[in-house]
């Protein structure tokens, strides 16, 4: 499995970040512009066990996603894993933490595209800096949207 580890400091309460990432709508508005993401399910506050459909697409080319909660913690982990989509294994981790009267998001990410070594390679140099990247833009919209929301 191909890890991916990304972490940054956010100006608001643990239990803010961890409420603005347990509600799904919020997700279309802090991913990237590519690939477009659409949320097809119910948007809601996230609960063990929800099944939250997506779909990615660039131009007229997509694929379904379908992640499963498989783990909430209350102020420190929400993990959600892939039940269909582009890769073979996807595990997600939003583990959150308090950092003085801010806090720290620490997204992880195993992943799994191809079952060979060559898959792994492809991963690793390929598929790696571009999730490095969307972690990058969402922490920034994150941080964005709910500096927004502050009075």
């Amino acid at each position: 499995m191909t890890l991916v580890v990304y972490s940054s400091r956010f100006d608001v309460p643990a239990a803010k970040l961890y409420s603005f990432h347990l509600d799904a709508s919020n997700l279309g508005a802090i991913s990237p512009p590519l690939p477009r993401f659409e949320l097809q399910t119910e948007p809601k506050q996230s609960e063990l066990g929800d099944e939250q459909r997506f779909r990615l697409s660039i131009g007229p080319l997509g694929t379904k996603w379908n992640a499963r909660i498989t783990q909430l913690r209350p102020v420190s982990l929400i993990e959600d894993t892939q039940q269909a989509g582009p890769f073979l294994r996807w595990r997600h981790q939003h583990r959150i933490s308090a950092d003085g009267f801010a806090s720290r998001l620490t997204d992880v990410v195993s992943f799994r595209l191809l079952p060979t070594r060559g898959g792994e390679i492809l991963e690793y140099f390929l598929v790696r800096p571009g999730i490095v990247a969307m972690f990058a833009w969402r922490h920034w919209k994150t941080r964005s949207a709910l500096a927004a929301e502050r009075p």
